[in-house]
This record gives structure tokens, C-alpha cells and sequence, in this order.
């Protein structure tokens, strides 16, 4: 096994898009993964005489450079519960879910409903964490699906034209685009996201993203929270506590300051993202208009959220760096 320096590991805390960094952060991740899921087995012979020869055949394939899709990630976090909780049935189980895990054949970014993964269960459930907000999420119909596939590959084409360090951030940290729908009786309406648990996967509503400038800003959002939960490896953002609720910029109920940070850095990312749209003379009017409106909401929300961040946040070292990054772009448009 090749072990990379911690040293060369450490990724550069700057705002602005990098594809080197987010390759980084990407091997970084895996890697921490396989480190990982050799300690499992390791517990697992040593302390419960437990075989698992499907993490065994993953931590092999990752010892060859193979890369494995977000549900590897899922299943590592559901098996080191099941070890903890001593349920040797579950750990078994999702054992054979990992020797049935595929790795990928590319390095392309792949467009599926969320009924098109090999295992939607498990990208439902930790997708929907949060006890006190459940999330529903299903696949989008068909025809709808199809349709944004094909508006989704067109704005990738177009993002690496406008955007290329954006484009190219992405496609070294996403593998899985998943396309979703929400529940409509819900108060709150799912319009994208992504989990540490399963990195390189972005979830995004397709009903809600409907052309180019819009999709773009979805990208920079969902990929902006990946990049952040890459960073976060060695000590999280933020040390309040996750029972402290505070007012979010864009939730409609409190969040833990984590949520808030991450929102916050966030908008200024999505506010970027839009900020160069509007530089490139490609937009339609109409597309000028919206990125224009969409623009001047990400610098309110960030306005908003950074004022909680900086009145009640207990930043760890590495959160602060990140936001006094965000922060120094963010200035000039705040006098404005």
C-alpha cells in the first residue's frame, strides 16, 4: 500500500476554485476510507473472530487506485455502527453489501434518479439524518428525468466554458449526480444536497432546476458543501453544540451553527459562481436577469448568515480560515 504524507495532504485554505485542491481532497478522502475500513477489519478478526472479506476486497481495490462510488462510503459508516452496536447479523449483511460495491470504470460525472443507484434505500436513509426534520426524497418521473439529463449535460458543457476552475473542482470531487423529487406536504422543499456519508454524491430536485444559470448556481452549492466536508477530516468547522439552534439564512427554521456555517460559506461560493456568469457574455438577457436577482440573494444570505457566524460561532482553526477566505471576497460586494 502506498501511504501518502500527511504533509502533502494538507489541502490550501484559498476561496477560489481549485481542481488541484479538490483532487486532493478527493485522495485524501479515499484514502481515509481505506485507513478506515482496514481498522474495522482488523477489530472485527482480533476482537469478535468476524470475517469480512467484502471490506477485504474493497481495501484491496483502493490499495490498486480504484475509486468506489458514494454507497461504499454509506455502508462503512452503517457497518462501524453495526460493529459498535455488536449486531454481528447487520455487520455480516452489510458486509455482503460492500463485496456486491462496483467500482468505477471512469472519471466522468454519471446523471442517475435516485431509482437508477444500485442501492436507493441506502442513500435515503442517510440523506434523511435529522430525527426532528425527516426528509423524504424519491425519483423524479421519467420524462422529467430525461429532460434534465439532457439540460444537465449541456450546462456541464457550458460551466466548463464560463467557469473551467469550477468545472473541473467538481469533476474531482463528483461522481454521482442523483436526480430527485420532494414531498410535497412537507414545509420545507428539498432542492439539493450532499452528506459526508456519501461522498462524490450530489442529490438535486429536478423540478426545481429548470435552466443553465440555475443549475450552475446548484452545482456551486451542492459542491461547495463536499468541498467543506473534505476539510473536515482532521477537526470539524464549528464546536458548538448541535442542540444550540440559531436563525438560518436559508431554512426557515433554526439550524446547529454547523448547518449555519455551512450555509454561509455557501451562498459566498454560489455568489462567485454567479458573479462569473454574469462576466462572460454568453447569458441570454433573460438568463442575465435571473443570475443578476440570484446573485445579489447569495450576498444578503451571506450577509445574514456570516453575522450569526461572527456573533456566535466557536470556530476551530481550520473553520476559521475557511471563512476569513470567504469573508475577503465577500467584502467589496457587501459595501456595495
Amino acid at each position: 500500500m502506498v501511504i501518502i504524507p500527511t504533509t502533502v495532504l494538507n489541502p490550501p485554505y484559498d476561496f477560489m476554485p481549485c481542481p488541484d485542491r479538490a483532487g486532493l481532497i478527493d485522495r485524501r478522502m479515499r484514502l481515509q476510507l481505506q485507513q478506515s475500513l482496514e481498522y474495522l477489519q482488523q477489530c472485527a478478526a482480533e476482537q469478535l473472530a468476524l470475517p469480512l472479506p467484502g471490506l477485504m476486497q474493497v481495501v484491496a481495490d483502493m490499495e490498486r487506485g480504484l475509486r468506489y462510488p458514494a454507497s461504499t462510503f454509506g455502508f462503512y459508516y452503517e457497518l462501524a455502527s453495526a460493529l459498535m452496536d455488536g449486531n454481528q447479523e447487520e455487520a455480516l449483511g452489510l458486509d455482503q453489501a460492500l463485496a456486491a460495491e462496483v467500482p468505477f470504470l471512469d472519471d466522468e460525472i454519471h446523471v442517475l434518479t435516485l431509482d437508477e443507484v444500485p442501492n436507493p434505500a441506502l442513500y435515503q436513509r442517510l440523506m434523511s439524518t435529522d430525527t426532528s426534520a425527516p426528509l423524504r426524497i424519491v425519483s423524479p418521473p421519467v420524462e422529467q428525468a430525461d429532460n434534465f439529463k439532457r439540460l444537465y449535460q449541456d450546462s456541464l458543457d457550458r460551466l466548463n466554458t464560463t467557469d473551467p476552475a469550477l468545472y473541473n473542482e467538481v469533476k474531482a470531487i463528483v461522481r454521482d449526480v442523483i436526480l430527485v423529487a420532494g414531498d410535497a406536504s412537507q414545509t420545507y422543499q428539498f432542492a439539493g444536497g450532499s452528506s459526508y456519508m456519501l461522498w462524490g454524491a450530489l442529490f438535486i430536485n429536478a423540478s426545481m432546476h429548470v435552466d443553465f444559470p440555475a443549475i450552475a448556481e446548484a452545482i456551486a452549492h451542492e459542491s461547495a458543501h463536499s468541498l467543506l466536508f473534505g476539510f473536515t477530516i482532521d477537526e470539524p468547522l464549528v464546536e458548538n453544540p448541535d442542540e444550540d439552534k440559531f436563525v438560518s439564512p436559508l431554512r426557515v427554521d433554526p439550524r446547529p451553527m454547523d448547518g449555519i456555517y455551512h450555509a454561509t460559506y455557501v451562498s459566498a461560493r454560489m455568489h462567485l459562481a454567479m458573479n462569473r456568469l454574469l462576466a462572460n457574455d454568453s447569458l441570454s438577457s433573460s438568463e442575465r436577469a435571473w443570475t443578476q436577482k440570484a446573485m445579489d440573494e447569495d450576498a444578503e444570505n451571506f450577509r445574514k448568515g456570516d453575522a450569526t457566524v461572527s456573533s456566535s460561532a466557536q470556530l476551530t482553526q481550520t473553520g476559521l480560515r475557511l471563512m476569513e477566505e470567504a469573508r475577503a471576497y465577500m467584502i467589496p460586494f457587501l459595501a456595495a
